[in-house]
């Protein structure tokens, strides 16, 4: 018998440190070392994979050992037991039933007695499962802890929000930071005085007001050195984070924990429902009063933007095609510069989508007009206007809805099979059925597919709830409608706090008429009506004479321009 090329392999993890220093890097070397010793095996180096979970078999040492028995500089593998090799017993199994056995590596589980020079290694396979027992045990006593301190209002994230210290001797709770607080008060002072977050952003610049991060990294709390090598990027303000500490309700002294959750074994974050994230109010001291908060949210829906003329057109972020659901952009046109919105989709290439094309006072008559008449609908008669919404959206959502509960069947039952296809996958293996390489990209696709089909089932549930939430909405839309009965009016505050879509769609010829459609979806409300508006015929400007659209051969004679007759 030639001489055993031993390498010894070391892991823990986090949760293998509670049990002390039996499962230490230290204890499991010593004996290791000491076992390779008395029964002659000539050890060539040891892995240790320190801090890395059984369940993730991709760690930096493991990885290094594969390397080497791949180079064939190995002969055995020895672990303090199976669970330090992992703790997903699929995999585990793989390596101990195939792998090993197929690169003619003997692997020894000191603890467990397993030993694949010998053939009665049946107890392996019941450990394994034992092992990944513990882990989804433990992950399930992590989560509920987690939950439990969240619902016990204690903040338990890295780093306190920006405006926020955490306190010295709890650093579960947040104190205000008195260098930091004021640019977040200041930034609901822009907020309320009707400025976008786009605008509030290139203001702090301005103003030279040092952004979050920079206070991150001058305090020590994260390392931003490549980006701060340049002293200007101290100003650097994103809109994105000022839309986000606008949005951020830990500025009304509430805490909501538990927004995201990791899928055991698969390892993907994923968005917890609203319904199920956990709100503890007043853990801490506000910074903005809840009128402020509701206000400066409200208005910053407005989205103004000023095109190169510095016109700025409420109906920004608001308008979309009918037909490809990208925005329409606003145009002028012809020599008198009327105010139009065009398809961007077709502005950039004509064959890809229509114009879908409106003038710019059509619209705002076609809007208001609605709104008026939904708004007396609801002061006037409260009762048929919620009725109008549920109708309409039941309408609208109930092909949506069946259709959406067959398909979270079908995707839960896709769920279970790839889940037996798991085990049943394990079974042909350890029986020789399959092949190691198909084993392997089998695993990968099927894990692949569950993330999918997890992400789906999540996406299809809150589809659900939201039509189950119709009748709650409904109300909402008609309490809001009635507080606007007697508009005269658009602006953008007041469309963006009613409105959350409008569609147009392209125009059609019939024999009375040229006809367009407007859809509005209001917010709460959904898509009540349909709006369809008789057209009158204009002459169309060619190109030479200033066409907004640049097409380069231009083929129609006529243009129409819609009138808001209701």
């Amino acid at each position: 018998m030639g001489i055993l090329r031993t390498d010894l392999y070391c892991r823990l993890s986090k949760d293998d440190m509670l049990q002390g220093d039996s499962e230490s890097i230290k204890t499991q070397k010593a004996m290791l070392t000491q076992y390779a010793k008395e029964h002659g095996f000539m050890v060539m180096e040891i892995y240790v994979d320190d801090g890395w979970s059984g369940l993730n078999f991709d760690r930096p040492d493991f990885n290094r050992m594969l390397d080497d028995i791949e180079a064939g500089r190995i002969n055995v593998v020895i672990t303090k037991d199976l669970s330090r090799l992992g703790r997903d017993h699929l995999k585990v199994g793989h390596f101990t039933e195939i792998y090993f056995p197929m690169k003619n590596v003997r692997y020894i589980a000191v603890n467990d007695c397993v030993d694949t020079a010998n053939k009665n290694n049946d107890i392996a396979a019941l450990k394994n499962v034992m092992n990944e027992f513990y882990s989804r045990d433990n992950s399930r006593k992590i989560r509920s802890s987690i939950r439990a301190r969240a619902k016990a209002g204690l903040y338990r994230c890295s780093y306190a929000p920006f405006g926020y210290r955490k306190a010295p001797d709890n650093h579960n709770k947040l104190i205000v930071d008195e260098e930091t607080a004021g640019v977040v008060k200041r930034i609901f002072e822009y907020a309320n005085a009707g400025m976008g977050s786009h605008k509030i952003a290139s203001t702090l610049r301005k103003e030279q007001v040092p952004c979050p991060s920079w206070w991150q990294h001058t305090r020590g709390e994260k390392d931003y050195s490549e980006r701060f090598a340049n002293s200007e990027n101290k100003y650097e303000w994103s809109y994105t984070v000022v839309r986000g500490i606008i949005g951020n309700p830990v500025y009304l002294g509430h805490t909501i924990m538990c927004k995201h959750e990791t899928v055991f074994k698969v390892g993907v974050m994923k968005k917890v429902p609203e319904s199920d994230r956990i709100r503890v109010d007043n853990t801490h001291e506000p910074l903005i009063s809840q009128e402020i908060f509701d206000s400066a949210n409200a208005k910053i829906l407005s989205r103004k933007r000023e095109d190169t003329s510095g016109n700025v057109s409420i109906f920004s972020g608001l308008i979309k095609c009918g037909t490809c659901g990208k925005a329409m952009s606003q145009r002028f046109w012809g020599r008198d510069k009327h105010r139009i919105f065009v398809c961007t989709t077709y502005a950039h290439n004509t064959k890809s989508c229509t114009d879908h094309r409106i003038f710019y006072e059509d619209l705002y008559n076609a809007v208001l007009a609605d709104i008026q008449y939904h708004a007396r609908l609801a002061y006037e008669d409260r009762d048929r206007a919620v009725a109008l919404a549920v109708k309409m959206n039941s309408k609208a959502d109930g092909n949506r809805d069946k259709s959406n509960q067959t398909r979270l069947k079908q995707a839960r039952k896709r769920y279970d099979e790839v889940t037996r296809l798991f085990d049943r996958l394990y079974e042909d293996s350890l029986s020789g059925h399959i092949s190691n390489d198909n084993f392997t990209r089998l695993i990968d696709k099927y894990q692949s597919e569950q993330e999918q089909l997890l992400g789906q089932i999540a996406t299809l549930e809150n589809a659900l709830q939201e039509v189950k939430d119709n009748q709650k909405n409904a109300l909402q839309w008609a309490d809001l409608m009635a507080e606007y009965a007697g508009i005269q009016e658009l602006n953008a505050e007041n469309l963006n706090l009613l409105v959350k879509r409008i569609e147009v769609f392209d125009r059609t010829e019939t024999e009375s008429g040229v006809n367009q459609t407007v859809k509005i979806c209001y917010r709460f409300g959904g898509y009540i009506r349909e709006r369809t508006f008789k057209a009158k015929v204009l002459k169309h400007p060619c190109r030479k004479n200033g066409c907004p659209l640049k097409v380069r051969k231009c083929n129609e004679r006529k243009e129409i321009s819609f009138v808001s007759g209701l």
